[in-house]
Protein backbone atom coordinates (compact mmCIF):
# COMPACT_ATOMS: atom_id res chain seq x y z
CA UNK A 1 0.00 0.00 0.00
CA UNK A 2 1.01 3.53 -1.32
CA UNK A 3 2.28 5.80 1.87
CA UNK A 4 0.03 9.02 1.65
CA UNK A 5 2.39 12.52 1.66
CA UNK A 6 1.55 15.77 3.09
CA UNK A 7 3.51 18.65 2.40
CA UNK A 8 2.86 21.34 5.68
CA UNK A 9 4.34 24.73 5.29
CA UNK A 10 4.08 27.71 7.43
CA UNK A 11 3.75 31.22 6.38
CA UNK A 12 4.42 34.46 7.41
CA UNK A 13 3.80 37.43 4.98
CA UNK A 14 5.48 36.11 2.08
CA UNK A 15 2.94 35.49 -0.16
CA UNK A 16 5.69 35.58 -3.20
CA UNK A 17 7.76 33.30 -1.86
CA UNK A 18 4.91 31.17 -0.87
CA UNK A 19 3.69 30.95 -4.67
CA UNK A 20 7.10 30.24 -6.02
CA UNK A 21 7.37 26.87 -2.87
CA UNK A 22 4.00 25.70 -3.64
CA UNK A 23 4.55 25.47 -7.53
CA UNK A 24 7.16 23.58 -7.11
CA UNK A 25 5.32 21.36 -4.79
CA UNK A 26 2.51 21.68 -8.05
CA UNK A 27 5.91 19.84 -10.51
CA UNK A 28 6.42 17.19 -8.78
CA UNK A 29 6.96 13.98 -10.64
CA UNK A 30 4.91 12.09 -8.08
CA UNK A 31 2.40 14.51 -6.39
CA UNK A 32 1.55 14.53 -2.69
CA UNK A 33 -1.75 14.04 -1.35
CA UNK A 34 -2.51 17.48 0.11
CA UNK A 35 -0.87 20.79 1.09
CA UNK A 36 -1.55 22.14 4.31
CA UNK A 37 -0.90 26.14 4.83
CA UNK A 38 -0.91 27.07 8.11
CA UNK A 39 -0.41 31.15 7.92
CA UNK A 40 0.21 33.83 10.84
CA UNK A 41 -0.09 36.59 8.47
CA UNK A 42 -1.60 39.84 9.95
CA UNK A 43 -3.19 40.93 7.12
CA UNK A 44 -5.68 39.20 4.52
CA UNK A 45 -3.30 39.09 1.48
CA UNK A 46 -2.21 35.49 1.46
CA UNK A 47 -5.61 34.26 2.25
CA UNK A 48 -6.83 36.09 -0.61
CA UNK A 49 -3.91 34.58 -2.78
CA UNK A 50 -4.67 31.28 -1.85
CA UNK A 51 -8.10 31.38 -2.08
CA UNK A 52 -8.72 33.23 -5.29
CA UNK A 53 -5.85 31.47 -7.63
CA UNK A 54 -3.85 29.33 -5.81
CA UNK A 55 -6.29 26.68 -4.67
CA UNK A 56 -7.72 26.32 -8.40
CA UNK A 57 -4.15 26.03 -9.80
CA UNK A 58 -3.27 22.98 -7.13
CA UNK A 59 -3.02 20.07 -8.63
CA UNK A 60 -4.07 18.26 -4.98
CA UNK A 61 -6.00 20.08 -2.30
CA UNK A 62 -5.08 22.50 -0.28
CA UNK A 63 -6.06 22.74 3.58
CA UNK A 64 -5.33 26.38 4.34
CA UNK A 65 -5.50 27.80 7.76
CA UNK A 66 -5.40 31.24 8.60
CA UNK A 67 -4.51 31.63 12.38
CA UNK A 68 -5.66 34.61 14.51
CA UNK A 69 -4.35 35.32 16.70
CA UNK A 70 -1.12 33.93 15.38
CA UNK A 71 0.27 31.09 16.82
CA UNK A 72 4.22 32.16 15.79
CA UNK A 73 6.28 29.07 14.10
CA UNK A 74 6.50 26.61 16.82
CA UNK A 75 3.04 26.32 17.40
CA UNK A 76 1.95 26.72 13.60
CA UNK A 77 4.45 23.58 12.73
CA UNK A 78 2.71 21.52 15.31
CA UNK A 79 -0.70 22.67 14.48
CA UNK A 80 -0.21 21.57 10.54
CA UNK A 81 1.78 18.39 11.63
CA UNK A 82 -1.32 17.31 14.26
CA UNK A 83 -3.76 18.33 11.11
CA UNK A 84 -2.07 16.66 8.25
CA UNK A 85 -3.75 13.27 7.31
CA UNK A 86 -0.41 11.77 5.34
CA UNK A 87 1.45 8.57 6.69
CA UNK A 88 4.92 10.99 6.00
CA UNK A 89 4.84 14.71 5.95
CA UNK A 90 7.46 16.97 4.39
CA UNK A 91 8.06 19.95 6.17
CA UNK A 92 8.70 22.86 3.86
CA UNK A 93 9.54 26.93 4.78
CA UNK A 94 7.38 28.99 2.70
CA UNK A 95 10.53 30.36 0.88
CA UNK A 96 12.39 26.94 0.28
CA UNK A 97 11.21 25.41 -3.15
CA UNK A 98 11.84 22.13 -3.69
CA UNK A 99 13.23 20.24 -7.30
CA UNK A 100 10.49 18.08 -9.32
CA UNK A 101 11.47 14.83 -8.63
CA UNK A 102 11.80 15.93 -4.19
CA UNK A 103 9.14 13.77 -2.71
CA UNK A 104 9.59 10.85 -5.32
CA UNK A 105 13.17 10.55 -4.35
CA UNK A 106 12.60 10.98 -1.16
CA UNK A 107 9.24 8.72 -0.60
CA UNK A 108 11.07 5.46 -2.28
CA UNK A 109 13.86 5.01 0.72
CA UNK A 110 10.36 4.22 2.97
CA UNK A 111 9.13 1.62 0.40
CA UNK A 112 12.58 -0.05 0.32
CA UNK A 113 13.12 0.54 4.23
CA UNK A 114 10.68 0.32 6.50
CA UNK A 115 12.32 0.83 9.55
CA UNK A 116 13.57 4.80 8.60
CA UNK A 117 11.93 7.35 10.55
CA UNK A 118 13.05 9.94 7.80
CA UNK A 119 14.73 10.40 4.49
CA UNK A 120 16.73 14.00 3.11
CA UNK A 121 18.76 14.68 0.18
CA UNK A 122 21.05 17.35 -0.66
CA UNK A 123 20.16 21.45 -0.67
CA UNK A 124 21.57 23.93 -2.67
CA UNK A 125 22.03 27.58 -1.09
CA UNK A 126 20.20 30.57 -3.00
CA UNK A 127 20.40 34.39 -2.56
CA UNK A 128 16.52 36.26 -2.04
CA UNK A 129 16.20 36.37 -6.27
CA UNK A 130 16.62 32.89 -5.95
CA UNK A 131 20.27 32.84 -7.90
CA UNK A 132 22.57 30.18 -6.31
CA UNK A 133 24.83 31.69 -3.96
CA UNK A 134 28.74 31.25 -4.16
CA UNK A 135 30.15 27.98 -3.42
CA UNK A 136 26.99 26.82 -2.57
CA UNK A 137 27.58 23.20 -3.14
CA UNK A 138 29.94 23.80 -0.08
CA UNK A 139 27.05 23.62 2.45
CA UNK A 140 26.17 19.90 2.18
CA UNK A 141 30.11 19.19 2.72
CA UNK A 142 29.51 21.63 5.90
CA UNK A 143 27.15 19.35 6.90
CA UNK A 144 28.69 16.12 6.00
CA UNK A 145 25.81 15.18 3.13
CA UNK A 146 29.11 13.38 1.23
CA UNK A 147 28.36 11.04 -1.70
CA UNK A 148 29.87 8.20 0.90
CA UNK A 149 27.35 8.74 3.00
CA UNK A 150 24.91 7.90 1.07
CA UNK A 151 21.57 5.33 1.89
CA UNK A 152 21.25 4.28 5.90
CA UNK A 153 22.23 6.79 8.30
CA UNK A 154 22.81 6.57 12.00
CA UNK A 155 20.44 9.18 13.10
CA UNK A 156 21.97 10.49 16.06
CA UNK A 157 25.13 11.17 14.37
CA UNK A 158 22.93 12.89 11.47
CA UNK A 159 21.15 14.82 14.45
CA UNK A 160 24.38 15.96 16.05
CA UNK A 161 26.31 17.30 13.04
CA UNK A 162 23.07 18.76 11.54
CA UNK A 163 23.48 16.63 8.70
CA UNK A 164 19.39 16.21 9.02
CA UNK A 165 18.45 19.32 7.06
CA UNK A 166 15.80 22.14 8.86
CA UNK A 167 13.37 21.39 6.19
CA UNK A 168 12.48 19.67 2.86
CA UNK A 169 12.76 16.67 4.39
CA UNK A 170 10.28 13.72 4.54
CA UNK A 171 9.28 11.80 8.34
CA UNK A 172 6.99 9.17 9.59
CA UNK A 173 3.65 11.38 10.79
CA UNK A 174 3.78 9.26 13.91
CA UNK A 175 7.27 9.64 14.65
CA UNK A 176 7.19 13.55 14.36
CA UNK A 177 4.10 13.62 16.47
CA UNK A 178 6.03 11.23 19.46
CA UNK A 179 9.01 13.67 19.49
CA UNK A 180 7.07 16.67 18.88
CA UNK A 181 8.40 19.64 17.04
CA UNK A 182 7.64 22.21 20.31
CA UNK A 183 10.99 22.76 22.03
CA UNK A 184 9.28 24.17 25.39
CA UNK A 185 11.36 26.85 25.34
CA UNK A 186 14.92 25.24 25.03
CA UNK A 187 16.27 25.81 21.70
CA UNK A 188 16.15 29.80 21.25
CA UNK A 189 16.35 29.92 17.09
CA UNK A 190 17.32 26.85 16.57
CA UNK A 191 14.37 24.88 17.00
CA UNK A 192 14.54 23.31 13.66
CA UNK A 193 18.48 21.78 14.77
CA UNK A 194 16.63 20.80 18.28
CA UNK A 195 14.05 18.96 16.60
CA UNK A 196 16.63 17.20 14.24
CA UNK A 197 18.57 16.10 17.35
CA UNK A 198 15.69 14.57 19.46
CA UNK A 199 14.59 12.82 16.46
CA UNK A 200 18.27 11.21 15.71
CA UNK A 201 18.13 10.39 20.07
CA UNK A 202 14.98 8.21 18.83
CA UNK A 203 17.60 5.89 17.09
CA UNK A 204 15.60 5.00 14.21
CA UNK A 205 17.76 5.29 11.09
CA UNK A 206 17.28 8.08 7.97
CA UNK A 207 18.32 7.92 4.53
CA UNK A 208 20.20 10.31 2.50
CA UNK A 209 19.40 10.18 -0.82
CA UNK A 210 22.83 12.11 -2.32
CA UNK A 211 20.78 14.14 -4.98
CA UNK A 212 19.83 17.50 -4.84
CA UNK A 213 15.80 17.79 -4.23
CA UNK A 214 15.61 21.17 -2.11
CA UNK A 215 16.64 24.75 -2.20
CA UNK A 216 17.70 26.64 0.91
CA UNK A 217 17.01 30.16 0.66
CA UNK A 218 19.57 33.06 2.19
CA UNK A 219 17.57 36.06 3.83
CA UNK A 220 18.73 39.23 4.83
CA UNK A 221 16.19 39.03 7.49
CA UNK A 222 14.13 35.70 8.55
CA UNK A 223 11.01 35.44 10.81
CA UNK A 224 11.18 31.85 10.63
CA UNK A 225 15.15 31.40 11.24
CA UNK A 226 17.28 34.01 13.07
CA UNK A 227 20.66 34.91 12.61
CA UNK A 228 23.15 32.15 12.76
CA UNK A 229 24.96 33.40 15.96
CA UNK A 230 21.99 32.29 17.92
CA UNK A 231 21.75 29.32 16.30
CA UNK A 232 25.30 28.77 16.92
CA UNK A 233 24.69 29.40 20.69
CA UNK A 234 21.75 27.56 20.85
CA UNK A 235 23.04 24.37 19.35
CA UNK A 236 26.54 24.82 21.14
CA UNK A 237 24.68 24.71 24.47
CA UNK A 238 22.59 21.86 23.39
CA UNK A 239 25.06 19.90 22.37
CA UNK A 240 27.78 20.25 25.12
CA UNK A 241 24.97 19.71 27.55
CA UNK A 242 22.44 16.88 25.93
CA UNK A 243 25.31 15.45 23.26
CA UNK A 244 27.97 13.67 25.90
CA UNK A 245 27.86 10.30 23.41
CA UNK A 246 28.43 12.41 20.29
CA UNK A 247 31.81 13.26 21.34
CA UNK A 248 33.07 9.42 19.73
CA UNK A 249 32.04 10.95 16.64
CA UNK A 250 35.30 12.76 15.01
CA UNK A 251 33.01 14.92 13.36
CA UNK A 252 31.50 16.18 16.80
CA UNK A 253 35.17 17.78 17.34
CA UNK A 254 34.91 19.95 14.17
CA UNK A 255 31.41 20.80 14.56
CA UNK A 256 32.32 22.25 18.06
CA UNK A 257 35.46 23.61 17.32
CA UNK A 258 33.70 25.94 14.44
CA UNK A 259 30.83 26.75 16.09
CA UNK A 260 32.35 27.49 19.55
CA UNK A 261 33.97 30.91 18.83
CA UNK A 262 30.38 32.59 17.93
CA UNK A 263 28.81 30.98 20.46
CA UNK A 264 31.26 32.68 23.05
CA UNK A 265 30.70 36.02 21.30
CA UNK A 266 26.53 35.59 21.75
CA UNK A 267 26.87 33.85 25.27
CA UNK A 268 29.36 36.89 26.32
CA UNK A 269 26.80 39.67 24.79
CA UNK A 270 23.45 37.94 26.33
CA UNK A 271 25.50 38.03 29.42
CA UNK A 272 25.57 34.34 30.15
CA UNK A 273 28.81 34.62 31.60
CA UNK A 274 29.06 30.57 33.10
CA UNK A 275 29.06 29.34 29.61
CA UNK A 276 30.95 32.11 27.90
CA UNK A 277 33.87 30.98 30.69
CA UNK A 278 33.49 27.71 30.64
CA UNK A 279 33.34 26.96 26.25
CA UNK A 280 36.47 29.82 26.56
CA UNK A 281 38.85 27.46 28.61
CA UNK A 282 37.12 24.11 27.07
CA UNK A 283 39.34 22.08 25.01
CA UNK A 284 37.46 23.24 21.87
CA UNK A 285 38.73 26.75 21.91
CA UNK A 286 41.04 26.77 24.87
CA UNK A 287 44.30 26.58 22.30
CA UNK A 288 42.99 30.05 20.57
CA UNK A 289 43.12 31.81 23.73
CA UNK A 290 45.81 34.16 23.02
CA UNK A 291 45.34 34.51 19.57
CA UNK A 292 44.18 38.69 18.58
CA UNK A 293 40.46 37.47 18.65
CA UNK A 294 40.84 35.08 21.85
CA UNK A 295 42.06 37.83 24.06
CA UNK A 296 39.13 40.01 22.25
CA UNK A 297 36.58 37.22 23.37
CA UNK A 298 38.01 37.31 26.75
CA UNK A 299 37.88 41.15 27.18
CA UNK A 300 34.27 41.09 25.78
CA UNK A 301 33.43 38.11 28.31
CA UNK A 302 34.92 39.78 31.44
CA UNK A 303 33.01 43.40 30.01
CA UNK A 304 30.16 42.42 27.68
CA UNK A 305 28.67 45.89 26.54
Amino acid sequence: MPFKVSVVIPTYHRPDYLVETLQSVFAQTVLPDEILIGDDSRDDITEALVNNRLMSESPVPIRYFHHNPSLREVANVEFLFAHATGDLVMLLHDDDPIYPQCLELLRTPFEEHPEIAASFGLQRSIDEKGVPTPNDEDVNKDYFRTPERAGLVNSYFAGVVAMFPNNAYLIKKDVALSVGYSDNGQAGKAIDFYFGFRLGKLGKPFYFVNEYTAKSRVLTSSESRGDNADNDYQSVKILLNEGESAASFPEFDVLIRSKIPRAITTAAKIKDKRNALKWLFSKYYCGRLLTPRGIKRILLVLNPF
